[in-house]
């Protein structure tokens, strides 16, 4: 059962497939603007903000994804805000067939 805004349990991930944390209990957000397309506006993304809840470690790297539990993968990208009860990224998601 989530807790109060929690709305997925993600796998830390980096780019290698390396499994860095798991279970982490997180807040995803929809960040409300038009699809974007990135790479040369060749491939359509959404964007996302995650808010760790209860962790601030580890802090995940620009090149790292989370999965969550349907196995759909978030990108990271910028600077994570590190603060002291909790974590802050924004992530994107490929929008197109996997």
């Amino acid at each position: 059962m989530f807790g109060l805004f929690q709305t997925n349990i993600m796998t830390l991930t980096h780019s290698d497939g390396t499994v860095v944390a798991t279970d982490l209990a997180m807040q995803k957000d929809t960040v409300n603007i038009p699809l974007n397309m990135e790479a040369q506006s060749l491939i359509p993304t959404d964007w996302f903000d995650l808010y760790s809840i209860g962790w601030t470690s580890p802090v995940p790297l620009r090149s790292d994804y989370f999965v969550d539990e349907q196995g759909t993968k978030y990108s990271v990208f910028g600077e994570p805000a590190v603060y002291t009860d909790h974590l802050e990224v924004r992530v994107s998601r490929y929008t197109g067939a996997n």
